[in-house]
């Protein structure tokens, strides 16, 4: 059991590592095949975790793969922030082929679609699934859909009957942080942001706001946070809740949302006010929030927001009691 605990901890630290050297390479190189290639490596690393554990029946202790989803949802977001071209403050923005346009979105709603069950918990717990061909397919009878549906509610018997043998006994569950699930629901409004770019590439204006509108919403939501509803600097909202300020990745993703909404204004025709308005708010958190008395007035390129993926360990992170 302990060589197996440090198989998962040596395979988390490399998907990091993995992570953190494809946004250099990127942010640094300017190499984008090399970064992907990269953080296909870190998925893959991911995936062998999982299989080694089935393999083996060893049990993934939940924080940790509470940890590693959080990962695996920064690697897919960051394949698709830079098939889009948003990876810095010259992002292109030209129409894009439609088969990049295709793996971008994938990417970007497998990230979503982690941290809606980071934040709400398993799908198939809650009784829900992806839906995926449960329209056409089941018209013309697809035998693959209803083994798929089969199997779910095969596992949603044995899950409810394992949480109801198991609940006495169940050890305790060891917590990353108190905010955690506050901080994924932050973190999601990048997921958010770039599946709305991709419909508004996609020429779906008004689906890509909605889901804008969501990512604001979320990148605002973090406890003890700042609100920019304010004529002079930056106040607590009433509700305790704004823009974390402790966070600098979160800060970036914040600023990258109102970014990404005014680049969806600025090519709908009568909204370039509001572009404006989204534009000073990004402003307003890169010199007020995140980067106060660290970056000089006169630098005038952003830090890229990669950088938002970066994650910073050491090897207490991994100590075991």
């Amino acid at each position: 059991p302990k060589h197996a605990e440090l198989a998962i901890d040596l395979g988390i630290a490399a998907s990091i590592s993995l992570t953190n050297l494809g946004i250099a390479h990127c942010t640094l190189l300017g190499n984008k095949v090399k970064s992907i290639e990269l953080w296909k490596q870190g998925l893959d690393m991911l995936d062998t975790i999982l299989g080694d554990a089935m393999n083996t029946a060893m049990i993934i202790p939940r924080h940790k793969f509470i940890w590693m989803e959080s990962i695996r949802a920064r690697l897919h977001c960051d394949i698709a922030c830079l098939l889009l071209g948003l990876e810095n403050d010259d992002a292109t923005k030209k129409q894009l082929e439609e088969d990049t346009l295709k793996h971008a979105s994938e990417a970007a709603k497998k990230g979503l679609d982690i941290y809606d069950e980071l934040i709400n918990g398993a799908k198939i717990l809650r009784g829900e699934t992806d839906g995926s061909g449960s329209d056409e397919n089941a018209q013309d009878g697809n035998e693959d859909d209803d083994n798929k549906k089969e199997w779910e509610r095969i596992l949603q018997e044995e899950v409810k009957k394992k949480q109801a043998e198991d609940d006495e006994d169940k050890p305790p569950e060891v917590a990353l942080s108190p905010l955690w699930i506050d901080y994924h629901r932050c973190e999601s409004a990048r997921a958010l942001g770039l599946v709305a770019h991709c419909y508004a590439q996609a020429g779906a204006a008004v689906t890509s706001e909605g889901l804008f509108q969501s990512a604001l919403d979320a990148s605002s939501s973090y406890p003890f946070g700042q609100s920019l509803r304010s004529n002079s600097n930056v106040v607590v909202v009433d509700d305790g809740k704004g823009i974390a300020q402790s966070s600098p990745n979160l800060g970036l993703i914040a600023r990258d949302v109102r970014l990404w909404y005014a680049m969806l204004c600025n090519n709908w025709e009568k909204r370039k006010g509001d572009a404006d308005r989204l534009l000073a708010d990004a402003q307003t958190i890169d010199t007020e929030m995140i980067f106060q008395g660290y970056s000089s007035e006169e630098e005038k390129k952003r830090v890229s927001g990669m950088i938002s993926s970066l994650w910073l360990f050491c090897p207490l992170d991994f100590e075991r009691k």
